[in-house]
């Protein structure tokens, strides 16, 4: 008989858009479910960008250049002698140290290149630990010389 015949394609169609709203559901209902259990990155995340700016930009910016990611080789040298010895003048510069928040910073300047780190400085990274990084290419400008080299420019905060 015709009428106990079922429309399969139409059947099958709706079944299947069910299937998959309800999976779009489920999907959506367990991303709010972790919510509250993220970590305290986006502090991290947003305090790496502010000291990877203060540093290219301001403390290590090379004078007399027009571009803001041209950096000094030689600023560069003092920056990892100061932030070895004293990390925590260099945390008030770069506005990682205040009385509510501190934070650690690593920083990091591998040759484009040769891919050959050029300086690293900053504590040793923890393995336990969330860790943000954020990273600009920049130039290194050898005031004396005159040489340029086109870096990898990392900093790390936790």
């Amino acid at each position: 008989m015709k009428s106990d015949c079922a429309q399969i394609t139409i059947d099958y169609i709706a079944g299947i858009g069910i299937f998959l709203l309800s999976v779009v559901f489920v999907f959506q209902f367990m991303y709010s479910l972790f919510i509250p259990f993220e970590s305290g990155s986006d502090k991290a995340a947003l305090a790496a960008d502010r000291a990877g700016t203060v540093l290219v930009e301001r403390m290590l910016h090379a004078t007399g250049t027009v571009s803001m990611n041209v950096i000094d080789e030689r600023k560069l040298s003092d920056f990892y002698i100061k932030l070895n010895n004293n990390e925590t003048d260099v945390l008030k510069e770069t506005g990682l140290f205040s009385n509510q928040t501190v934070f650690d910073l690593n920083v990091s300047v591998v040759n484009l290149t040769s891919n050959i780190i050029i300086n690293q400085s900053g504590p040793a990274l923890p393995e336990n630990t969330d860790i943000v990084q954020t990273k600009r290419v920049v130039l290194i400008v050898n005031s004396t010389n005159g040489n340029q080299t086109y870096a990898s420019f990392s900093v790390r905060v936790w």
